[in-house]
């Protein structure tokens, strides 16, 4: 545990990973913003390790990857 101004924080347990918000799909029950589906403003592949080592680093314990379908074309 980390003391910070008295109070002791846990560090996270998991970290949710949205990868893409791009998807072909329209369901009607999904949340995907779609106003959010520009590639060009995702995360490559450095920025993404980078993140999980940080995580790792916290003490992070659980990744799950979420998000649209990675391999629609952009």
């Amino acid at each position: 545990m980390t003391p910070t101004k008295g109070v002791d924080i846990e560090p996270p347990l998991a970290l949710l990973a949205e990868l893409t918000h791009r998807c072909p799909l329209r369901c009607p029950y999904c949340s995907n913003p779609l106003d959010l589906s520009r590639a060009s403003a995702e995360f490559d592949a450095v920025t993404w390790k980078r993140v999980l080592s940080e995580a790792a680093a916290l003490g992070v314990l659980q990744v799950h990857f979420s998000g649209g379908e990675p391999l629609v074309p952009t």
